[in-house]
């Protein structure tokens, strides 16, 4: 039998001493122990930064408490991978790396694990969830009941057409939307969310002209390459007042061009090296080179490329 330590039993000062010297996910383990010891860790003030959820063939809670993160990870008990995964019943967790599952004394479903998480380490900011192969044997209801808060919402490669549009149809408040696939077959249906008013839209399908004049988000990341003559007709709609959100655009183009040939007809005049250096500085970009182009209402915006492995990688940015 492994020795134990009369932790309880200490004065509660000390109890709280003892407690600031142990990791978070240690914390959490001894925050189920009871009432008393959940108050206890919950007094250490203790709040999570970001909180992610992976959900695939089973869920990965992954919560950042300062530098320190370390991922909770929900299974379920059959072997099956094609059994519905229904977690409003009482749902078995343990560490990632470590086997043995958490005992409770009142079995938790996965809304009261997420409530414990969020009691215990003050989680107030919203979540980050990803969806992956396999997440079709969760309850799209249960997960959209369990999960209020989404704010950066992605759908990998790998999902189906069908689960795909599950999920767009259930999570609606989100901020942030990263899709690597278009569910949809028909145009006017992807374009409904090149229109909506996001922080970020990251996307890896094939786009067109008309699909970039559409963009309504501060951040677009094209991850498909385009062309040159796309990019430089989006350029020139955009002097004209197109995209009047847009911030910044990131996208490349398969085959190395001339600066002329990619700005061709367009007005732009050189960054000064200092200024060009502080962009990329404050951007976290690398850059070539760089030029100023205007709006027709005097907006500013500058156009950095970086050519690499015959790739030219292209940064359009927005200043207001």
């Amino acid at each position: 039998m492994e020795p134990t330590f009369p932790l309880l039993k200490l004065p509660e000062n000390v109890i709280v001493q003892v407690l600031q010297n142990i990791n978070p996910d240690g914390l959490l383990i001894l925050s189920l122990v009871s009432s008393k010891t959940k108050n206890l860790v919950t007094s250490l003030g203790l709040r999570a930064s970001s909180v992610y959820i992976d959900i695939s063939y089973d869920i990965g809670i992954t919560v950042y408490i300062g530098r320190f993160g370390w991922i909770l990870v929900f299974r379920n008990n059959s072997n099956d991978q094609n059994v519905e995964f229904d977690i409003t019943r009482p749902i078995s967790a343990s560490c990632l790396g470590q086997y043995k599952l958490f005992q409770l004394s009142t079995p938790f479903n996965f809304g009261d694990w997420l409530d414990h998480i969020w009691t215990v380490f003050s989680c107030t900011e919203p979540l980050d969830v990803a969806f992956r192969p396999g997440s079709d044997r969760f309850g799209m209801e249960s997960l959209k009941k369990m999960m209020k808060n989404v704010s950066c919402l992605t759908i990998t490669a790998g999902v189906t057409d069908i689960q795909s549009k599950r999920i767009l149809k259930s999570f609606k408040d989100y901020n942030e939307l990263t899709l690597r696939i278009n569910p949809f077959k028909e145009s006017c249906e992807i374009r409904k969310f090149f229109i909506q008013n996001l922080k970020l839209f990251v996307f890896y399908d094939v786009y067109s002209l008309d699909d970039m004049l559409l963009v309504n988000s501060e951040k677009v990341y094209f991850r498909r390459p385009t062309t040159q003559k796309q990019f430089n007709q989006f350029t020139k709609h955009w002097i004209r007042g197109s995209n009047p959100r847009l911030q910044d655009m990131s996208l490349s183009i398969n085959n190395s061009v001339s600066r002329d040939a990619l700005l061709k007809g367009i007005h732009c005049i050189n960054v000064a090296k200092e200024e060009q250096e502080e962009i990329c500085r404050k951007h976290k970009i690398v850059s070539d080179y760089m030029v100023e182009i205007r709006r027709k209402d005097g907006t500013p915006a500058v156009i950095a490329t970086k050519d690499f492995n015959n790739i030219l990688h292209i940064r359009f940015l927005v200043f207001y």
